[in-house]
């Protein structure tokens, strides 16, 4: 049985385990993100790597940016792009005697999906990760859809307004839990840089006085009727929709997933699906077919068991 580091680049933090090849996860733990240098992120793999050496058959992991798993080339990084962009990840790590995979975060979520969750047996799907702002992947005949240029999937960079191509009109700017929580923020006359997503760079600027919110105080909120939040949230599941809607068109998947921390919230899906069912005029007169919406079986855990199975992708495919 292989046993593999899994492990989970974030922007804030790095998530960890030791997963074997059937998904079976060990105990698990985060550290700081190494973002100040390429020495920082070799050190923090190094560390993991020589802690574990003895137990261990791979290093599997999850980054975010537009990534050629195969050849290792890290054309973006996302919060880690000034240190790694335009880096091999395979280079930087050649010294370690053991075989390595790399994927993008949004590819190994649906990965993972695929594998073990909610996408299991199913060819042809998509599935939206909320995060701070919309990542995501697309099944195709079974196989994980890359693109041309690794791209594919990026969901937060579609426009929302016809003839604008500014960074407002961009999904990431409507759709995700940052845009939910800075609209929320905003609408009630509150500091953004007060709530849970608003980052590291904000943080200094927050009232040690006044609580931190995060998304499960937005909820709490819709539960109790705030009228302010229940309208900022009603144009919010409207943008959502608006990507499982083109999806739809585009794709035409048997089914999308739902994943991030967000939705772990239990009416979220339920939610989305009332605002879905609004597009039923359209799709009848076009005569297209129902899609199920779900949500992710996994939340947390989804990238480093993508990350495993993409290992096992690249390096064991008769498992697959």
């Amino acid at each position: 049985m292989k046993q593999l580091l899994a492990m989970d680049f974030g922007g804030t933090f790095v998530k960890h385990s030791i997963i074997d090849q059937d998904g079976n996860i060990a105990e698990k733990s985060e550290i700081p993100a190494p973002l100040d240098s390429i020495e920082a992120f070799v050190n923090v793999i190094q560390d993991l790597y020589e802690k574990n050496k003895g137990e261990i058959d791979g290093i599997a992991l999850s980054m975010p940016g537009i990534i050629d798993s195969d050849t290792g080339l890290l054309y973006t990084a996302g919060a880690y792009t000034p240190i790694l962009g335009g880096k091999n990840i395979f280079e930087l790590l050649e010294k370690y005697k053991v075989r390595i995979s790399v994927e993008n975060d949004g590819k190994a979520a649906i990965l993972a999906e695929a594998w073990k969750g909610s996408l299991r047996g199913i060819n042809n799907a998509a599935a939206i990760i909320i995060g701070s702002a919309l990542g995501g992947g697309i099944i195709i005949d079974g196989k994980l859809c890359k693109g041309a240029h690794f791209s594919a999937a990026e969901f937060s960079c579609l426009p929302t307004e016809i003839g604008n191509y500014d960074s407002s009109s961009s999904l990431s700017y409507k759709a995700g839990t940052s845009a939910l929580l800075r609209s929320v923020a905003y609408a009630k006359g509150m500091n953004f840089a007060q709530f849970e997503i608003a980052g590291i760079m904000s943080r200094d600027e927050a009232d040690p006085n006044l609580p931190i919110y995060s998304g499960r105080d937005v909820f709490r909120w819709i539960e109790e009727g705030d009228s302010v939040v229940c309208e900022v949230y009603k144009k919010w599941l409207a943008a959502l929709v608006h990507v499982i809607y083109s999806l739809k068109l585009i794709l035409d998947p048997e089914k999308i997933v739902i994943g991030g921390g967000i939705s772990r919230d239990p009416r979220l899906l339920n939610d989305i699906k009332i605002e879905y069912a609004k597009t039923e005029k359209m799709t009848t007169a076009f005569a297209l077919l129902k899609l199920e919406l779900d949500v992710c079986q996994y939340t947390a855990d989804a990238n480093m068991i993508g990350a495993v199975y993409n290992w096992i992708l690249h390096y064991m495919p008769s498992l697959t």
